[in-house]
């Protein structure tokens, strides 16, 4: 302060006070380029004003240990507040927005009171509550009434709870639903509700068109069908709202004010003039002639200003075809004039009459039923003869129906909501406004908790004559309305007021609806209607006006109002139920943002008003209900496939969170039953190193064609480098993986890993993929065509398997990956499963799931398998079938018997210790036994899980020379163990072959209960030995092994093409690479044995059991 006496500036207030003088001066308007984003977070803007620049540099100092977060998106505080206060709810409607213009703002009076009690106090409750009340009766109308007003009770707790919890910008109940249930559940509801209030206003149109018509001025009827004339004034009306409309909000504003009196002043005259004629009144009168009310209203339409008297002489004019004679009469007439039944009945007989008990229970009738006291029914011939002399039903009714019927009149909850965007503060006034509107209304029309003042249906049905009710349109008393003859003090001023009231809710509907239209494609989550983006300098939505205009003339044109009002009624009724459904959802998520200022909600309530709302749709109009149902879920499918993307955090996406996470949480880790058992993909893929597209796709709709499996994808790749420095390369390579994904059509998730060393890559992905129990059980990943170049790929590709094989997860290797189809190919042929080793069964069964997919749809699956001997060749045959068979997949089966006799020898040798340097001493060889046995070809693949010395050297060997010689391989072992006898020494030269041979058993424990196959096409052996004899290099019985491993690839290919070579698909057991050292002679063994063959499918199980027999 004393600072400032001396001369200097005084210090700036903190910046929240300057942002909240900023965004509370009256009468000032501050624009900035802010708005919320799809997020719904705020968007800051590249506009700061001078000032807080200026400001920021002063206060720089301050907030040097910051400085360092001034180069990411951090923002001080004074600044965001700033912004905040800044916020314009007001939705951007493009570059003719005029940017100088000021917003209209409006309070919650204005702003939604008024437009929620213009549209509740609607045409509905002057023309059509009364008939209701004496279709129903008082009980049931009581009844049909409260549960139209609980729905919106309940709904406007639920709009009360959303609307506070956050700014709600333009958009309204599309915006809180959409927020709240995701972009594609409230983009189709929006929808619904755009058409609901659009047809609302051809609703409430209609109705002013038939007060003006029926009430007010009947010679107006231009037309002998009335309906015609319906359309006439309605089309003349709506080109009188739609210019009031096209002038602007603040316009509509004006008219809407005087309305809203008046019409609040018909209500009251109403209800004065129930209590002034408690006891009756004389003033409206109508005709009965027997039990049946004649239809004056035709008379007075066909013959214009010639009324009859309520007596048998003037009567003749309307029920004998000729006044002098009898005979032409109607029967039932003369019959009542003898019966001298022709009166005439008060209307109005007042409270104290006690005629409230006659209007207890409900009087339904079908259509073209007799107007009457009685219950008896109208036959066709007698329909045609009467149907213009009595008063008849010209509709169904029963209590489901008038639910329908009568639901329109109390959706006016919404009409506040609907203009967010030009309220000053739309948190507080929606619910302010809409909660006492409805409390207001609900207590004029009898609904709510307001019991104690039963006023809309008991002032109805408590002091009317029930018969009188029951005439929709006052036939019987030349067209009077029910309402305004009970009104003082006179009827002339209800049905103007109700014609006035009518026309302008109606208006109400067309400012609110294009409004809706123009925030939903704003949104962008349909993109067809990106052409209603655009507003007027006024911002105005000049082209969401017309085609809302346009859609109302044609309901207009329809003309008949119970039918408009069955179907809008479920339109509104979808929109509540989301509204509802959105608060449970909040509710029961409890997410972190879930904190909304109005704290009369609890989940209960809006549970129960969202299962009131089904109730209602179904019992009202069950096949409007069913049509509504179908044009949201087109909406939704279509946004779901065409819509943008858009992440809101909506409660939806909560849901899934919540779900997921409670699923991973009870979901054990663990070994999975083999019922539930479905492979979980971890598909492993390489990005072009232009980072713009993954090499060989096919892989990818191959994992794709996996689909009926149900099982989770996981897309993986492996990025060389520091993570710090390929964010780019990671966000890129991602971009391109979930683009793959998304058009192969794959529900899953994609990963990129950065690591020093591509193998290390692999080991951490095949690690750690997954989460809990819901991890990766198989690995799909192709053949390495290139790994001749080098060591790396050979090596990289066998870490691999081995990877896999500790994980304990299948591995699937899809070789010549680029002859694969795409998913827009059909394949028809054979696809072949060579199940030679007992894997668990996941070949066939990935082949099955293969063959549910379209493009191996066509296929034949045929299985082969080997047998021991010939002689068990048919029993093999048999057992396979029946086994298949109980697997109840649709396969043929074959027997291959594949014989070759060997000598096995069986030896152990204990090494004690190294006496001497040329010796080994102690050495006892275990007894010998030569067998001569028959096994087959199925323990093929753990031979190879073999050490052996010089494998690679053999290999550049072997492809050096085709030259052919034999190499009797048991002979040589012959010979190497001749002259051995129990408790011999070996000869030295002799002992690095019975160790090899030692070695050939040394298997996988858990695969050793098969028999082994020694043969194969002598030629490659006949060819490394004249190498090794060219070279002067000894042939050890490594070498002689690694010859007779791929004799053995060689033999089994043979057998392949011979019976798979035309097969589209073949499946083969994949073989354990064995030991480091010898990758390379593993991948030619690979390449010999599938050499030849088209589109093979390499499959390495984990041992267990993946299908059963079992149910």
């Amino acid at each position: 302060m004393f600072a400032w006496l001396k001369g200097f500036p005084p210090p700036p207030p903190p910046p929240l006070i300057m942002a909240l003088q900023v965004r509370f001066v009256e009468g000032s308007q501050v624009e900035v380029p802010f708005q919320s984003n799809d997020s719904g977070t705020i968007d800051h803007g590249d506009d700061v004003d001078d000032d807080y620049d200026h400001e920021y540099n002063n206060h720089r100092e301050s907030f040097s240990l910051y400085e360092e977060d001034g180069s990411t998106s951090a923002m001080k505080m004074s600044h965001f507040i700033r912004r905040i206060s800044l916020y314009n709810p007001i939705v951007s409607g493009g570059d003719d927005v005029d940017p100088n213009k000021q917003p209209i703002k409006m309070g919650t009076f204005v702003g939604v009171f008024m437009p929620c009690i213009q549209n509740i106090f609607g045409v509905l409750f002057f023309i059509r509550l009364a008939w209701i009340v004496g279709t129903a009766g008082v009980l049931q109308g009581f009844l049909i009434t409260f549960i139209c007003c609980l729905v919106t009770f309940t709904t406007c707790i639920s709009l009360s709870a959303i609307a506070t919890n956050g700014m709600v910008p333009a958009g309204g109940p599309y915006y809180m639903i959409s927020r709240n249930l995701g972009p594609e559940l409230g983009g189709a509801v929006g929808i619904l509700f755009y058409f609901a209030s659009t047809i609302a206003a051809s609703m409430y149109l209609l109705g002013s068109a038939e007060i003006f018509l029926l009430y007010t001025v009947p010679q107006a009827k231009i037309f002998d069908d009335i309906y015609n004339c319906y359309r006439l004034i309605g089309t003349l009306l709506l080109a009188i709202v739609s210019c009031i409309v096209l002038a602007g909000v603040g316009v509509v504003n004006r008219f809407a004010l005087p309305t809203i009196a008046l019409v609040n002043g018909c209500i009251l005259l109403t209800f004065i003039g129930f209590f002034i004629n408690i006891n009756g009144s004389d003033s409206l009168k109508f005709c009965m002639v027997g039990d049946r009310i004649p239809n004056l209203q035709h008379w007075i339409d066909n013959n214009p200003g010639h009324y009859l008297s309520c007596n048998e002489t003037d009567l003749r004019h309307l029920f004998c075809a000729n006044v002098t004679e009898t005979g032409s009469c109607d029967p039932y007439f003369l019959k009542s004039a003898n019966e001298g039944t022709i009166k005439e009945m008060n209307a109005i007989t007042g409270a104290t009459s006690g005629i409230i008990l006659d209007n207890l229970f409900s009087k339904y009738l079908d259509t073209n039923d007799f107007i009457q006291s009685n219950d008896s029914k109208m036959t066709n011939n007698e329909y045609e003869e009467t149907s213009d002399t009595y008063v008849v039903a010209d509709m169904a009714s029963s209590f489901t129906i008038l639910i329908g019927v009568f639901f329109p009149s109390v959706t006016g909850i919404m009409q506040g909501s609907n203009r967010s965007g030009n309220l000053r503060d739309a948190s507080r006034s929606i619910p302010v406004g809409t909660l006492a509107a409805q409390i207001i209304t609900s207590i004029a029309c009898d609904e709510k908790f307001a019991f104690e003042d039963l006023l809309g249906v008991l002032c109805f049905g408590a002091s009317m004559n029930g018969m009188f009710l029951r005439d929709k349109f006052g036939a019987g008393a030349y067209g009077r309305l029910a309402a305004a003859e009970l009104a003082v003090p006179h009827p002339m001023v209800i049905v103007i007021g109700s014609f006035i009231a009518s026309a302008g809710a109606g208006m109400q509907c067309l400012t609110g609806a294009p409004r809706l239209l123009q925030a939903i494609a704003l949104d962008g989550v349909i993109p067809m209607l990106h052409y209603f983006q655009k507003s007027t300098k006024r911002g105005e939505p000049l082209r969401a006006i017309f085609v809302s205009i346009a859609i109302c003339e044609l309901f207009i044109l329809i003309a008949f109002l119970e039918s408009i009002t069955a179907l809008i009624s479920q339109f509104f009724l979808m929109c509540y139920l989301s509204v509802n459904a959105a608060c449970v959802l909040q509710s029961v998520l409890k997410a972190p943002s879930w904190r909304p200022r109005f704290r009369f909600y609890h989940w209960s309530l809006s549970m129960f008003g969202a299962g009131l709302c089904v109730a209602v749709m179904f019992m009202s109009h069950w096949i409007f209900a069913c049509v509504a149902i179908i044009i949201g879920m087109i909406a939704y499918k279509y946004i779901e496939y065409r819509g943008a993307e858009k992440e809101w955090g909506d409660g939806i996406r909560g849901l899934r969170l919540a779900a997921a996470s409670y699923a991973l949480t009870n979901l054990e880790e663990g070994p999975v039953h083999t019922k539930n058992w479905r492979p979980q993909l971890l598909v492993l893929c390489t990005v072009s190193s232009d980072r713009t597209s993954i090499e060989n796709e096919q892989i990818v709709a191959f994992a794709s064609q996996l689909k009926a499996g149900k099982g989770l994808t996981v897309l993986a790749s492996v990025l060389n480098g520091k993570f710090l420095n390929m964010l780019a390369e990671v966000a890129a390579t991602k971009m391109i993986m979930k683009e793959v994904c998304r058009r192969m059509k794959i529900r899953g998730f994609c990963e990129v890993l950065v690591a020093g060393d591509i193998t290390e890559g692999m080991s951490a992905l095949v690690q750690t993929s997954g989460l809990g129990g819901l991890k990766h059980n198989t690995v799909i990943m192709s053949w390495p065509q290139k790994w001749r170049n080098g060591n790396f790929e050979a090596v990289k590709f066998v870490e691999t398997i081995r990877l896999t094989t500790a994980a304990k997860s299948a591995l699937v290797v899809i070789k010549d990956v680029q002859q694969f189809p795409s998913n827009k190919e059909k394949i028809v042929g054979c696809m072949d499963v060579w199940w030679i080793l007992h894997d668990g069964g996941i070949m066939i069964l990935l082949a099955f799931l293969l063959r549910q997919n379209r493009v191996w749809r066509n296929t034949k699956l045929r299985i082969f398998t080997v047998c021991q001997s010939e002689e068990d060749l048919d029993k093999v045959r048999e057992s396979m079938k029946t086994f298949i068979y109980h697997l109840r997949m649709d396969a043929t089966v074959d027997v291959v018997c594949l014989v070759i006799r060997i000598i096995i020898v069986i030896l152990e040798i204990f090494n004690i210790i190294k006496d001497k340097i040329e010796q080994i001493s102690n050495f006892i060889l275990l007894p010998l036994r030569a067998v001569v046995t028959k096994y087959d070809i199925s323990e093929y693949a753990h031979e190879l899980t073999l050490k052996r010395e010089q494998r690679q050297k053999m290999l550049d060997q072997l492809g050096l020379t085709d030259r052919q010689k034999d190499i009797d391989v048991d002979n040589a072992i012959s010979n190497s163990t001749s002259g051995v006898q129990s408790g011999a020494e070996l000869p030295v030269q002799n002992r690095t072959n019975l160790l090899t041979l030692d070695n050939l058993f040394k298997k996988d424990k858990t695969v050793m209960n098969n028999n082994r196959i020694n043969e194969g096409n002598e030629a490659t052996s006949n060819a490394a030995a004249e190498q090794c004899e060219e070279e002067k290099l000894p042939i050890t019985s490594s070498q002689t092994y690694n010859i007779r491993c791929l004799q053995r690839a060689k033999k089994l290919n043979e057998a392949i093409q011979s019976r798979s070579r035309e097969s589209d698909l073949i499946f083969l057991n994949l073989p354990d690479p064995g030991k480091n050292g010898y990758e390379k002679f593993y991948m030619e063994y690979i390449e010999v044995m599938t050499t030849g063959l088209n589109r093979v499918v390499l499959i390495k199980g984990t041992g267990s059991e993946v299908v059963t027999i079992f149910s």
